[in-house]
């Protein structure tokens, strides 16, 4: 009842002219990023994107892009990136929700113990599962080397590339989506006190 989905229909209940966005359940929800993101990436890219990836949450960010690209070009690989603690791969892969899956990860926003109807599997060629200290690690360096300073979720999605080297080629656009900034972890990744009460350093 204290979850914030439960708080939330709760809400929804109890206050007049409000609206529940059930964005896990909402076929709005892709549908806004196959409007705007999907149009985005593929004008920036000047349609030379061979590579989307993205972490699998709510499924907006993966679901509306890819059916955007693959409407442009069906070649271009739509990449899902989860955590380990979350059951998306694992039903993407075997297509059973296998509850043994689930177990406690730190990574926000990234990976779910449900499976949201808004992740539309069939548009993802390759799920791709990140550790959270990996994750950590990846935003942090992106931070000191590159200054750019992203959320762990955005550090999740860029170690996503990683695990594809397999797939790359020297001549591929691959976008990835970094969506958190790294204001908002200040006393998580960016604090080596926490980093090290999670073991990661």
């Amino acid at each position: 009842p204290q979850s914030y989905y439960s708080v939330a229909k709760r809400l929804n209940t109890e206050i007049d002219n409000s609206y529940y966005v059930n964005q896990y359940y909402n076929p709005l929800n892709g549908e806004a990023h196959y409007r705007t993101l999907g149009p985005e990436i593929w004008q920036q890219t000047h349609g030379k994107i061979t590579h989307y990836v993205c972490c699998v949450g709510t499924g907006g960010s993966i679901s509306g892009p890819a059916r955007y690209l693959k409407e442009m070009n069906p070649d271009i690989q739509i990449i899902g990136v989860d955590a380990y603690g979350s059951v998306l791969k694992k039903f993407y892969d075997t297509g059973v929700f296998d509850e043994n899956e689930i177990y406690p990860y730190t990574i926000e926003g990234v990976g779910k113990n449900i499976i949201p109807s808004s992740v539309e599997f069939e548009l993802i060629d390759r799920i791709v599962k990140v550790t959270d200290r990996d994750a950590a690690w990846r935003a942090r360096d992106m931070a000191s080397l590159d200054a750019l300073m992203l959320g762990h979720s955005s550090g999740a999605a860029l170690q996503g590339v990683f695990e594809i080297t397999d797939m790359l080629t020297p001549n591929d656009v691959v976008v990835v989506l970094a969506s958190d900034h790294g204001s908002r972890y200040l006393s998580k990744i960016y604090s080596d006190d926490w980093m090290r009460q999670q073991g990661f350093m």
